[in-house]
């Protein structure tokens, strides 16, 4: 029986652009290490085309799907895992239950990517729309970023069907009009429910 390493994070690239792994590869994911939420992530997997061992590398999240939570029994994979980052010893999973945890967020956020050319954006979106009612700290900024006149609606975008782009402009349109605010909590609520499926 292998003994049990560690608990890991682990994914499947879903871009078809990333340089060093083939879409599907399957990486394990260290933690955040700069203190960027992860956007950046330290993988160990197999470089694409080679037959070879594991290889470390930082590729950015956004590329990734499928996250969920494994054991760690090979050791040519701990070692990567374990292996200097600018010359630095990476910060391992604490426990399966931090990981997991983190697993489940960052899955959230793969739902929110997919489907379009600027994923960031879309997210940052998806996360700013909640904020436009009274009382957020941040309404102002909200409220800027969903009445941005320069927000592409052009379908692949940031939105991935003509429904998305409908509840925004329904949004805009009750924002511009001062509704009840009860009516753009909804509005707003459906946004994000169309946003992450």
């Amino acid at each position: 029986m292998d003994e049990l390493l560690g608990w890991c994070v682990v994914a499947n690239v879903a871009a078809t652009d990333l340089k060093h792994f083939s879409p599907g590869t399957k990486l394990w994911v260290l933690p955040p290490q700069w203190g960027d939420g992860g956007q950046d992530v330290v993988v160990v997997g197999r470089h694409r085309g080679s037959p070879g061992p594991v290889s470390q590398m930082v590729v950015p999240r956004v590329h990734l799907t499928n996250f969920r939570v494994r054991g760690v029994y090979q050791p040519a994979v701990q070692r990567q895992l374990t292996k200097e980052v600018d010359r630095r010893v990476p910060r391992q999973w604490e426990s399966q239950e931090e990981a997991e945890r983190v697993a489940e967020w960052w899955a959230r956020d793969a739902a929110i990517h997919a489907g379009v050319r600027r994923p960031l954006k879309r997210a940052e979106f998806y996360y700013r729309v909640p904020e436009v009612l009274p009382g957020n700290v941040l309404q102002q900024w909200a409220i800027q970023e969903v009445m941005n006149p320069k927000l592409s609606f052009e379908l692949g975008e940031v939105f991935r069907d003509q429904q998305e782009v409908d509840a925004v402009r329904e949004l805009r349109e009750l924002l511009r009009n001062n509704e009840v605010w009860s009516v753009v909590g909804t509005a707003a609520e459906k946004i994000q429910a169309l946003l992450i499926r």
